[in-house]
């Protein structure tokens, strides 16, 4: 720790969360720390990521910004890896489901703010963002193959049984929305986005209050609807049968356009393009099954109750938070 001017250290811990890089906290005399092993962005784009953090910082968005070193660089390369050193900040991560009215809309505000800073700071070619949604074909082979492997299986767990109770559920809805595919049309309301904008990455103090946006690697061009409707689909979620917190999300939409008015229709198209992607996805399965990666089997059982709520209440959705 001696490429910082941080006084005397006194204590470092791993930190636990956090799935793109590793973390560990730097207890001194004169405060604390996190320092960051990255992992998944470095280099020319690391530093381009701590440009932006900059702009946005400079403009009100709570933003962690990194420790100069004793010479003035942002990072140190130590054996081939690259670090860097941010202050610690203390709040919470918490569900937007305890949060008031108040404090939804202050949230979507927030993420405005990011927008049209990024929009403003980071202009892109003014050529239109194309997405590319999965078709209802590539979706039901993807769902028969992994069928294959989950009823030859050695195992009859309980996430073997949802599993298989998801991807037969999955493949009747396409069998009967399969007309619903997303038309081909490109979006003007895109640029750069954070890419991940969702609880573990917002910190909140005792009052709901946003103090810091976390966690930058993702940042990358797309769509500005999906993220909004993404992000109120993991703030707001009951995480099972109840599906979203309608008034909530509404909320949080509206607090985002008093900040960043990206237009009724755009929203429109972020709402049915997401809604058609957690219809056609399938990587918790995948990793699973495919990749033996179990970290994220606990959210199936939530992801499959939201998707049937949503399929039967898609109209109420769209009218709610397009108005």
């Amino acid at each position: 720790m001696a490429q910082w001017r941080i006084g005397q250290v006194t204590k470092i811990g791993r930190v636990a969360t956090g799935m793109m890089n590793k973390n560990w906290r730097v207890d001194t005399d004169t405060g604390s720390y996190v320092l960051k092993l990255f992992l998944d962005v470095r280099g020319p784009q690391l530093a381009f990521q701590h440009r932006v953090l900059r702009s946005l910082a400079q403009v009100g968005v709570p933003v962690p910004l990194p420790v100069p070193t004793r010479y003035d660089s942002e990072t140190i390369l130590v054996a081939g890896h690259e670090y860097g050193l941010f202050p610690w900040i203390t709040g919470v991560h918490r569900s937007g489901l305890s949060m008031t009215f108040e404090r939804v809309t202050e949230l979507g505000a927030t993420l405005g703010r990011i927008h049209a800073t990024l929009r403003h700071t980071l202009p892109t070619r003014p050529a239109p963002y194309q997405s590319q949604a999965q078709t209802a074909i590539a979706a039901l082979a993807n769902i028969d193959r992994l069928l294959d492997v989950v009823e030859n299986r050695s195992t009859n767990t309980d996430f073997d049984r949802l599993a298989e109770r998801t991807l037969r559920m999955k493949r009747g809805m396409l069998l009967r929305l399969a007309d619903r595919f997303p038309p081909p049309i490109p979006t003007t309301m895109a640029g750069y986005i954070h890419g991940d904008f969702h609880p573990h990455n917002v910190l909140l103090d005792r009052s709901d209050q946003v103090i810091a946006v976390l966690d930058w690697d993702r940042l990358r061009v797309g769509p500005y609807s999906r993220e909004l409707v993404r992000a109120a689909s993991f703030f707001f979620t009951y995480g099972d049968e109840r599906g979203i917190d309608i008034e909530r999300a509404a909320a949080f939409i509206a607090g985002y356009r008093s900040t960043y008015d990206i237009g009724p229709q755009a929203i429109a198209d972020g709402i049915h393009r997401l809604w058609w992607e957690r219809l056609t996805e399938n990587w918790i399965v995948e990793w699973h099954y495919l990749r033996k990666n179990t970290a994220s089997d606990h959210l199936l059982a939530g992801q499959a109750a939201l998707l049937q709520w949503w399929t039967g209440r898609y109209d109420e959705v769209m009218q709610a938070l397009t108005v």
